[in-house]
């Protein structure tokens, strides 16, 4: 339940909720959202959940069907590694012109976003204040290339990663806190690396290390969007399963 505040509060607590219980993976790919069902759950009307899920389907984390109402996103592997691939191409050449133009100045917001994302970890224990701070690592690391439209670029194709960049972790009730704290330490690892090869001006190694990192959360979220498709598939049989018994009782 979420806390009760004035109405435009509670809409935003609401949609911040429920944003966060989509990325943690806590409602399926392609389930239902049902207003009466979760205005139930969050304890809040009807009207402030379609308002919290119209916001969500902007964001294109849920899909809106005719007369079905919304549906959370689904992503396949192909879309991930179309987007893994968009995402090499721009922020690679991004991360490349700003090691030729960037300055004293660049290097030092380098160095402030990287102090305070290993200030927000670990992502598993404050995913949302943790997502903010990895999002402004990776940007500091564009800042400097000088092209406006290519930052805009590289801005739009990170935002879009976020649903499966979290769920590379897996939902975080198919994981374990030892699993989680793992994955946790490579991303964390893997940033330093950037980094190191960043200041040290070594554009080969410092693209190879991003080529690397974007790769392997690619290589994680596909492992767990397929795990969670066998939920759903699950979750589906079972669901069907009850109409049956009900149909026949």
């Amino acid at each position: 339940m979420v806390r009760i505040n004035g109405a435009e509060t509670l809409g935003v607590d609401v949609y911040e909720q429920l944003r966060s219980d989509i990325l943690d993976g806590r409602f399926l790919p392609g389930e239902r959202l049902q207003p009466a069902r979760l205005s139930a759950e969050y304890g809040v009307s009807a009207g402030v959940i379609r308002e919290a899920l119209t916001r969500l389907s902007e964001q294109r984390l849920t899909v809106v069907e005719p007369n079905r109402g919304h549906r959370v996103v689904t992503i396949s592997v192909k879309q991930i590694r179309d987007l893994v691939e968009l995402r090499q191409i721009n922020e690679g050449a991004a991360l490349r012109l700003s090691m030729e133009r960037g300055d004293a100045a660049w290097e030092g917001g380098i160095l402030a976003a990287h102090h305070r994302l290993k200030a927000a970890g670990p992502a598993h224990a404050s995913p949302d204040s943790w997502a903010i701070a990895h999002r402004d690592y990776h940007m500091s690391l564009f800042a400097a290339c000088g092209n406006d439209r290519l930052l805009a670029l590289c801005e739009e194709l990170f935002a879009a990663s976020e649903l499966y960049r979290r769920w590379s972790s897996g939902p975080v009730d198919a994981t374990t806190p030892a699993e989680r704290h793992i994955r946790g330490v490579e991303v964390e690892t893997e940033h330093a690396g950037i980094l190191e090869a960043v200041l040290a001006r070594d554009i080969d190694r410092a693209l190879a290390r991003y080529h690397d990192h974007l790769e392997h959360t690619a290589r994680n979220a596909s492992v767990a969007v397929e795990n969670v498709a066998r939920r759903s598939a699950a979750a589906e049989k079972s669901s069907a399963v009850g109409r049956r018994a009900a149909k026949r009782s």
